[in-house]
């Protein structure tokens, strides 16, 4: 039986059975037991992802084959591999540099620490040449 609850951070979480512990949607089925019961690793859940989980605990990508759960959007990493995850609309402006990158990972937004760290980014060298 899934149990919902708000995390910390106010997102949608996974209650224990203990009715205490609420953990983030991508500590279930992580192999790691957070639950004092073990229950975010039962198979119940774990059986069949993402389809087993609890549907407002997932993200489905677009693309409909692959899924990332609802903490690791607009985390900056592109886990739908079109950057959808990072594009949703109540994703943060990016705090970076905006450009074409060469690696799609960023999704088109590098950190600023990474300005003129002598490593191109973005496919302009924008990244080495104009940010700061």
């Amino acid at each position: 039986m899934h149990h919902q609850c708000k995390t910390a951070s106010q997102q949608p979480g996974f209650l224990c059975e203990d009715s205490t512990a609420c953990l983030l949607p991508s500590q279930l089925c992580d192999g790691k037991m957070d639950c004092p019961d073990g229950g975010d690793e039962a198979a119940a859940y774990c059986g069949q992802m993402p389809n087993s989980l609890p549907q407002n605990l997932i993200f489905k990508c677009p693309n409909q084959k692959t899924w990332t759960y609802v903490d690791r959007v607009c985390d900056t990493r592109n886990d739908c591999g079109d950057c959808s995850d990072e594009s949703v609309p109540q994703c943060p402006e990016c705090l970076g540099w905006r450009c074409d990158t060469v690696f799609f990972a960023d999704c088109a937004c590098i950190p600023r620490s990474r300005c003129r760290n002598g490593v191109q980014d973005c496919a302009d060298w924008s990244d080495e040449n104009l940010c700061d």
